[in-house]
């Protein structure tokens, strides 16, 4: 029997939806389908399954592979930070400033406040993050990371997929594309999803073309964003339509047609984020698709350089803002150094596996840099020693309360390393160009991340949570903000997906959304 699928399908024929839904969905408890198998499709299939004993969860995935874009995460996963004077109040601020007025507050407000038991959470499932640094727009260090091993989101997927995989009630199915959602007549849902490159299996009833449809008593949608489909980009924000992408080719929005044939509502859909920095690969830096150079080099003090090998922004500054400063060079292409300080602290290992890839380039010293760059040797040296020498003094001021305007013409506030330190060393360099990046628009959400529909009322059955979801970042999102973003939202629409099935009463479908026609095998 195919995974996901717990029961013979009806004959198929003109009253095989009506008969589905008269069975039931095949299980005491009911049926949970999730659409998506990254952090935060995973995250609301563990909870589901704890919080009911029973419910039949199915994860569909149209890769191979479970982990998204998710599992392609670098920098690290935020959470409050008390040790540091963190608070959920000053989290939030952040986050709200950094929106830039459009945020969610109570998106803000849940996401803030669960921050440490989602890292708890993750903990738990054996996702070791030690290391805890400063990105750009933060008050104080609280993104959890790690030196050694794999990125941080690989990490994590793993952790997740090794628990949920543990549960008996759990299906993952891999190559299913969704390509249909409607609602039943009793108010169910119907989910019709394409087999890809799989082979039909005994016991599996499928439509023409290999297609499966399972009646489910709730859906989330944790199918992640849009970043690499031109056509969503060019309609919803067309200057980030032909920049380069940091997204795999999966990252297609495929919940926004679904879930507005259902009546979602959307959000924010015109607000996508350029992060300042993938890497431009010398061996082809015109392609259209670039490795991340995560905001983490930045964080351990990797420094911007211009042309001419001088500095020309706060590189902790929001995203935006360093974006837009990166585009006005020459180009639209800036020099990306970071000294041996940053290096111990990002993870030589990982420096290494970015070299390998021929994206960052490893020098003696300053000299070296200077020749690799074609730049003055003592115009680098010169920019080198003053970013230094303010780093010291900012270090002897203290980082708990910077002066507003910051140390230096940059504004900047905080400098985690320095860049030639005391005993110098090797400086590691890399080309770097802004990235159509994260889709901070997505399906309208409550706190418990329940769809809202078109008319501003809860639609019946839905959820949705990770980039599927907007709101929550407005019109830049914090460095770190997406992963916890999974975890928390994902969380809450499991727990309260289980709820409302464990909690049937009648639910009927949107006068507007779209409902199933009788005549398809149903599961």
């Amino acid at each position: 029997m195919a995974e996901g699928v717990s029961e013979a399908a009806p004959a198929s024929g003109p009253d095989a939806a009506a008969a589905a839904a008269a069975a039931g969905s095949g299980s005491g408890s009911g049926r949970l389908v999730i659409v998506g198998s990254g952090i935060a499709g995973l995250s609301a299939a563990l909870e589901a399954s704890r919080a009911v004993s029973g419910l039949e969860v199915v994860v569909l995935e149209k890769n191979a592979a479970v982990g998204g874009n998710s599992a392609r995460a670098s920098s690290g996963i935020n959470a409050v930070n008390p040790t540091a004077g963190d608070s959920v109040e000053l989290f939030a601020a952040d986050t709200l400033r950094s929106g830039g007025g459009l945020s969610k507050p109570e998106l803000v407000e849940r996401l803030a406040a669960s921050s440490a038991d989602a890292m708890a959470f993750l903990s738990d499932l054996g996702a070791a993050l030690p290391a805890t640094v400063r990105l750009g727009g933060h008050s104080v260090p609280r993104t959890r990371t790690n030196v050694d091993g794999p990125n941080v989101g690989f990490v994590l997927v793993r952790a997740l997929e090794a628990a949920v995989r543990a549960q008996p009630s759990v299906r993952i199915v891999t190559g299913a594309k969704v390509g249909g959602v409607a609602y039943s007549g009793d108010g169910r849902l119907v989910v019709t999803y394409s087999e890809q490159g799989q082979q039909q299996q005994a016991g599996k009833q499928a439509g023409a073309g290999g297609s499966v449809t399972l009646v489910a008593d709730g859906l989330v949608f944790a199918s992640g964003g849009f970043a690499a489909s031109r056509e969503l980009l060019s309609r919803y924000c067309p200057d980030a339509a032909g920049l380069p992408t940091t997204n795999g080719p999966w990252a297609t929005g495929d919940a926004v047609p679904l879930a507005e044939a259902l009546g979602a509502g959307l959000v924010d859909m015109e607000r996508v984020q350029v992060h300042p920095t993938g890497f431009v690969d010398p061996r082809d830096p015109g392609s259209s698709s670039k490795f991340l150079a995560p905001e983490k080099l930045r964080g351990c003090g990797g420094v911007l350089l211009d042309a001419s090998g001088r500095r020309f922004v706060d590189e902790l500054a929001t995203r935006d803002v360093v974006a837009a400063a990166i585009a006005r060079q020459p180009g639209a292409v800036a020099w990306l150094l970071l000294g041996p300080e940053g290096a111990h602290q990002f993870g030589e290992a990982a420096l290494s596996f970015y070299a390998a890839k021929g994206l960052v380039t490893k020098v003696a010293g300053a000299s070296e840099a200077a020749a690799h760059m074609g730049v003055d040797a003592a115009a680098l040296a010169a920019a080198l020693g003053e970013y230094d020498a303010t780093a010291s003094t900012a270090e002897a001021a203290g980082s708990a309360s910077p002066p507003p305007g910051g140390f230096d013409a940059t504004g900047k506030r905080f400098f985690p390393s320095r860049v030639q330190g005391a005993g110098g060393g090797p400086l590691f360099l890399a080309r770097v160009t802004p990235v159509t990046h994260y889709t901070m628009g997505g399906l309208a959400i409550t706190p418990d991340a329940a769809v809202i529909g078109r008319d501003g009322a809860i639609l019946p059955r839905l959820w949705a949570a990770g980039e599927a979801a907007g709101g929550l970042h407005g019109a830049n999102r914090l460095g770190g903000n997406s992963l916890l973003e999974t975890a928390v939202f994902g969380r809450a629409a499991g727990a309260s997906a289980a709820r409302a099935i464990s909690r049937p009463g009648p639910q009927q479908a949107p006068a507007a959304a779209a409902t199933h026609p009788a005549h398809a095998s149903v599961l």
